[in-house]
């Protein structure tokens, strides 16, 4: 079964005026997924960016969604742009003990005959974001 492993994150406050965002995967696969691939299987990666801390609904807060990628083959896999700082400031106001983000990445079929459905979350940054 298709899995993904080594999930990271990078937020880069110091290169230009808005934060550089990178989100690293390994993506696994079998000898008959690889197969699958090679003939018509389609798999495709999702990553978004979530702050970790329940928000004010009981639940963590999507803060940002990078576009699909389809996949190909195994390997590295990056998600990467430029957001801005209030995107990455998921805790405000007066009693604010910092920005608490995570990446989350999934790894999904297009073709219901043969389903995947996996995910991993990269562990969590904490930080003055925005």
């Amino acid at each position: 079964m298709a899995t993904l492993s080594n999930p990271t994150l990078s937020i880069d406050l110091l290169t230009g005026s808005e934060p550089n965002v990178s989100v690293t995967v390994n993506v696994e696969l079998t000898p008959f997924e690889t197969f699958l691939l090679g003939n018509g299987l389609g798999l495709q990666l999702a990553s978004k960016l979530v702050g970790d801390d329940g928000g004010l609904n009981g639940r963590d807060n999507d803060l940002f969604f990078f576009p699909t990628q389809n996949i190909t083959s195994a390997g590295i896999y990056t998600f990467q742009s430029t957001v801005t700082r209030g995107t990455l400031n998921e805790d405000s106001g007066l009693f604010n003990g910092g920005d608490e983000i995570f990446a989350n990445i999934s790894l999904t079929s297009t073709e219901r005959i043969f389903p995947v459905n996996t995910s991993i979350s990269s562990p969590t940054i904490t930080g003055e974001f925005g």
